[in-house]
């Protein structure tokens, strides 16, 4: 049960939160009730203000609407496809093609042990309100893991498309390379007259010792939704992470 008033400022978004069973929800629920929204007296967001996302009310999003999606990258990848943060299938290529490589839901491995042991663990609550809130209430993200020494044969275009409606959209991912192993990845959000909408992403990636970690970041919104997101990467000795970003005509855009 929520504990806000009806002069909370977060009052639009905190019932959205509520109810989640996935690892770390209560907890995290409870710091996105207590954690103030950030103004431009905080340091992290002195020149960005996100007090305006919390003056309208938001639905839960919904992942079965119908999209056209667009044409494929111009050279040869495996594509996986989110619609309002939720996985689709149907419209994802065959994620199981290449032995030693788990590409998939993340909610379908949320009681395997590597998740276990990984997840949360680079993306605190207690401080970061926007991270509280995509811990408290997760919408769907994807699992990549790559066993030692592998080598991802093609770059994974994750591709997040975000219809009109005025939604919560909070995608969560989970990488993790094991020793030696090799992957390239491109996030792109597209969407087209979203303005009301809100996409709130928290990504965390694990890095062994000698391993790569490439990702680019795209974004294709025009009039699109506002964007805030969260990396966070653990990189042992000798491993490399590089993220990439490029911003395609970005409507409203933030990383913290």
């Amino acid at each position: 049960m929520s504990t806000m008033t009806a002069t909370d400022p977060k009052a639009t978004i905190l019932p959205l939160l509520e109810g989640s069973t996935w690892p770390g929800a209560p907890e995290a629920l409870a710091h996105a009730q207590a954690l103030p929204i950030p103004t431009s007296k905080t340091e992290a967001w002195k020149y960005t203000r996100v007090a305006k996302l919390f003056n309208q009310p938001y639905a839960a999003p919904k992942g079965d609407a119908t999209v056209d999606l667009p044409a494929r990258m111009p050279f040869d990848t495996t594509r996986v496809v989110f619609v309002n943060g939720h996985f689709r299938a149907d419209l994802s290529d065959d994620l199981k093609g290449q032995k030693g490589v788990v590409i998939d839901s993340l909610q379908h491995h949320l009681a395997h042990g590597p998740v276990k042991e990984h997840y949360g663990t680079l993306a605190p609550t207690g401080e970061r309100l926007f991270t509280a809130m995509n811990t408290a209430s997760p919408t769907d993200g994807m699992i990549l893991l790559v066993t030692k020494g592998v080598k991802v044969e093609r770059p994974i275009h994750v591709l997040h498309v975000t219809t009109w409606e005025r939604k919560l959209v909070q995608p969560r991912d989970l990488f993790m390379l094991h020793e030696g192993a090799d992957a390239e990845v491109i996030i792109e959000h597209i969407a087209l007259d979203t303005p009301d909408a809100f996409v709130n992403s928290v990504r965390e990636c694990v890095v062994g010792e000698g391993a790569r970690l490439t990702i680019h970041k795209l974004q294709h919104e025009s009039n699109g939704p506002a964007n805030i997101s969260f990396d966070g990467v653990r990189v042992v000795p000798r491993a490399i992470s590089a993220s990439a970003p490029r911003h395609w005509m970005a409507h409203w855009s933030a990383t913290r």
